[in-house]
C-alpha cells in the first residue's frame, strides 16, 4: 500500500494488469471500468488525481472528454502518441506489473508532457519509489530497447513446452511467456505505435536471412 496522505484517487481500468497493481496500492480508491464507466464523471468531482490505465484510444477519448479535470494521470507505455496532452496532465510509465509490484520501485516521469510541478505530485504518491525523470523522447527509445523487443521476440516464439529442458529453453520459455503475462493488447500497441519498432523488426530481419543462407537444409 502506498501512503498518499489521503489524497484522493480513481483508477480508470482498475480490473486491467496495471490498474489491479495500482489497486493494491491505493485501495481506497475510485473504481472506474466498462460496466461503470457513466460514473466517471462524479468521481473526478470528488478526486485529486485520476489514474488512466485503458488502452491508448480509449484514454486519448477520457482526456479529451474531461479537458477541465487536471488530474489525469497517464501510464502508457507509449508517450509520442499522448504528447498532444503536454501540459494538461501528469505522464509517468510505473516499470512493474502484477508480478514485479512487489519487488521493482522504479517509475519513469515524462518531464516534458507532464504540468510543472508535477513530479512532486509522484513523488507524494508513490513514496520510497525510485521516480527516473526524462523526455518522452527518451522514454521511446529506451522503452523500444526493454520493452518492445522482448515483445516481439516473445510474439513470434512457439512452444512445444518439451519435458526435456536445456537450461537455454528454460530461458527462452521465460521470453516466450512474456506474452502470456501481459494484456497482449497493450503489448501489440506497445510494438504498433512505438516509433523505433520497425527499424528493429527490420534489424531482426537481415540477422534471420543471413541464418536463412548459412542453414545446409531446406
Amino acid at each position: 500500500m502506498v501512503n498518499s496522505d489521503m489524497i484522493k484517487t480513481t483508477i480508470i481500468g482498475y480490473k486491467g494488469h496495471l490498474g489491479s497493481v495500482l489497486l493494491k496500492l491505493f485501495p481506497d480508491s475510485y473504481c472506474v471500468d466498462m460496466n461503470n464507466k457513466d460514473e466517471l464523471k462524479r468521481y473526478l468531482e470528488i478526486s485529486d488525481y485520476a489514474f488512466i490505465a485503458v488502452p491508448i484510444d480509449e484514454e486519448k477519448n477520457i482526456i479529451k472528454n474531461n479537458l477541465d479535470f487536471t488530474g489525469f494521470i497517464d501510464l502508457s507505455s507509449i508517450k509520442n502518441e499522448i504528447v498532444e496532452f503536454k501540459d494538461k496532465i501528469i505522464s509517468i510509465h510505473p516499470l512493474f506489473g502484477p508480478l514485479s509490484y512487489e519487488k521493482s520501485k522504479d517509475i519513469i516521469f515524462i518531464n516534458d508532457i507532464s504540468y510543472e510541478g508535477a513530479i512532486t505530485v509522484i513523488k507524494k504518491l508513490f513514496k520510497n519509489y525510485n521516480i527516473i525523470s526524462m523526455s518522452y523522447n527518451e522514454h521511446d527509445k529506451l522503452i523500444s530497447e526493454i520493452l518492445v523487443k522482448p515483445y516481439i521476440l516473445s510474439y513470434i516464439s512457439d512452444s512445444l513446452n518439451s519435458e526435456i529442458k536445456t537450461n537455454s529453453y528454460i530461458k527462452f520459455l521465460s521470453i516466450y511467456n512474456i506474452k502470456n503475462n501481459e494484456n497482449i493488447e497493450n503489448v501489440l500497441n506497445t510494438i504498433a505505435l512505438n516509433r523505433n519498432s520497425y527499424k528493429i523488426i527490420e534489424e531482426m530481419e537481415k540477422k534471420l536471412d543471413m541464418l536463412k543462407k548459412s542453414v545446409k537444409y531446406r
